[in-house]
């Protein structure tokens, strides 16, 4: 299969398709790299995080800030989607070269995601994944938008009955406690969250919970206990 990469540098952005290159952005900004895009069909349900692009800003591995770019979350591929406005193109950036980016007002907020390194139950090695920031304080909590697919629906479309692949968010929320340990779990529950707790937290999460009237069924419910382990 062709790759066509995209080369952008700063004094000159393009992408190099069959030998040519093509003007994409403005003369100015960082290095980014990626390819053309070609989204997963066949699917049933959403892939993306979030379904309108979104003006965005992008912090490199280099420690430099792109702006203002219109990005996707593809939560199926875990990959950033860029749309190029000027050419029309959809690129995924490469994932080694993003330390973090930012819809900076989806939904009327502020939403960051960072790249981080971890070995979820579904993973046979450590890999680089993109993590929702939720909470970073003395404790921290992230979360993998995962998107699996889970089983077929038949849909008859013109007379003819076609099989898709179901899409079916399954996210994996992740809290890093103040000693560093890391603890993952599916499922925002009271019950869930105490039994993956390390013994020495438990009673301390209780009483948080007890003290706060936290009923621990809602990603802002657990927001607000991870605010307060100390």
């Amino acid at each position: 299969m062709k790759r066509a990469f995209l080369y952008l540098i700063i004094i000159f952005w393009g992408v190099v398709v069959n030998g040519q290159t093509i003007n994409l952005d403005s003369i100015f900004g960082p290095k980014l790299s990626g390819e053309i895009f070609q989204k997963k069909t066949g699917t049933v349900g959403t892939q993306y995080y979030n379904d309108d692009w979104a003006e965005s800003d992008i912090k490199l591995s280099t420690g430099e800030l792109a702006v203002n770019k219109l990005l996707k979350y593809n939560e199926l591929m875990d990959e950033v989607i860029w749309f190029q406005a000027d050419s029309s193109r959809q690129i995924k950036l490469e994932k080694h070269f993003i330390d973090e980016f930012c819809f900076k007002n989806y939904k009327g907020k502020s939403v960051r995601f960072k790249r981080i390194q971890a070995k979820l139950p579904q993973m046979t090695v450590p890999t680089d994944i993109f993590v929702e920031v939720l909470c970073e304080k003395t404790a921290s909590l992230y979360v993998f938008r995962n998107v699996r697919i889970n089983g077929s629906s038949n849909i008859v479309e013109d007379g003819v009955l076609y099989s898709y692949d179901k899409l079916v968010p399954q996210p994996v929320y992740i809290l890093i406690l103040p000693d560093k340990k890391t603890i993952t779990f599916n499922t925002i529950r009271r019950s869930v969250l105490l039994k993956v707790l390390p013994e020495g937290y438990r009673n301390t999460v209780k009483e948080i919970i007890q003290q706060n009237y936290l009923s621990v069924r809602s990603e802002n419910d657990l927001i607000k206990l991870v605010n307060l382990i100390n």
